[in-house]
């Protein structure tokens, strides 16, 4: 699977969770972050580093799902086989 694929079945995972992703200039305005899953003013979001590789994107999406409940959807094998990789 390209790493294309991979980050299109983890933004569409986000996506069916109700999850906000925002793909943002992180270095912009001196703003110091990783990027990664959080809830602003209650609502949970992804925020990503449109700079980042997409290599790296893919880990910070897999990381922040990985934190979630997500039972009962489904995944495919070889992304929930990323997802349990990543560390929490």
């Amino acid at each position: 699977m390209t790493e294309m694929m991979l980050l299109e079945h983890l933004e569409e995972i986000a996506l069916r969770l109700g999850i906000e992703l925002r793909y943002e200039n992180l270095g912009q305005a001196g703003v110091r972050s990783d990027g990664g899953y959080c809830k602003l003013a209650g609502k949970p979001m992804i925020i990503i580093n449109r700079r980042d590789s997409q290599r790296r994107k893919i880990s910070i999406l897999a990381r922040s799902l990985n934190k979630l409940n997500l039972d009962g959807i489904f995944i495919p094998p070889a992304i929930r086989k990323l997802l349990e990789s990543q560390e929490n």
